[in-house]
């Protein structure tokens, strides 16, 4: 009966380590002074930000990496799959007046290669990031940078976005640079 009790108690004390204690990291996703959900009534909005921006060139095609707040290294750089969107690569998508929509993850800290993503992906090594900290084109090439809030707000974004630029009302939309 002993016995019994203390397997018993084993198992109790296995199923609560079990159940307590996670392993799962949670990142953070937002920009810089953004909420990490807007409340809606009683719905939370959650989802990617919509990110809109102009460059001092044309950078269209460049690889995209993120420096840190000082511009002295590079801390977040994607792998050849991270350019993709499904199948097709996630080139930001033109919009009015020479603004992009970001199609990638970037943030006022971008900066970009002196490498297309279709040359990127086609490339068979892996770089490091002091490899590609030298292919930086420019370590501060926006003149413009919006958030203006969740993909989910939007029924057609594009569309939404370039009456947004027409108009030149940015109000409902967060400056990032």
């Amino acid at each position: 009966m002993r016995k019994q009790f203390y397997y018993f108690v084993l198992i109790i004390f296995i199923f609560g380590m079990m159940t307590s204690c996670s392993s799962s990291k949670k990142t953070d996703n937002t920009t810089k002074g953004e909420n990490k959900m807007a409340a809606t009534g009683n719905m939370a909005v959650t989802g990617p930000p919509v990110i809109i921006y102009k460059t001092k060139a044309d950078n269209y095609d460049m690889v995209p990496v993120t420096l840190s707040d000082d511009k002295s290294k590079i801390v977040s750089y994607p792998g050849a799959r991270d350019l993709y969107k499904g199948d097709e690569l996630a080139l930001p998508t033109h919009l009015n007046d020479g603004y992009l929509l970001d199609n990638r993850g970037i943030d006022q800290n971008v900066a970009f290669l002196n490498i297309s993503y279709e040359k990127f992906t086609k490339m068979q090594r892996v770089f490091t990031a002091g490899q590609l900290y030298d292919m930086i084109l420019d370590k501060d090439p926006l003149t413009e940078m919006y958030n203006c809030g969740k993909k989910s707000k939007f029924k057609n974004e594009v569309s939404e976005l370039n009456d947004i630029i027409d108009k030149g009302s940015f109000e409902e939309c967060q400056t990032l640079k």
